[in-house]
């Protein structure tokens, strides 16, 4: 499973990096990590609308997300 580590970055970085993840390998599912719940919510919204599945957890003070 690929990750992609995007914390403390500001968007619209981290979402550009998801984008490049999913053209890379649109059907693998991969982790996120990021720091920002505002990080979360743009990453989020911009997968489901490309038809992905999203789970969050909080870990610590960050959130790891699973994209499938």
């Amino acid at each position: 499973m690929k990750k992609l580590d995007v914390r403390g970055l500001s968007c619209p970085e981290p979402v550009l990096m998801v984008s490049n993840a999913l053209q890379d390998g649109e059907n693998d599912s991969f982790k996120v990590l990021a720091s920002e719940a505002h990080t979360v919510a743009n990453i989020k919204e911009f997968v489901e609308g490309k038809g992905k599945k999203v789970s969050v957890r909080k870990v610590g003070d960050d959130f790891e997300m699973e994209i499938s």
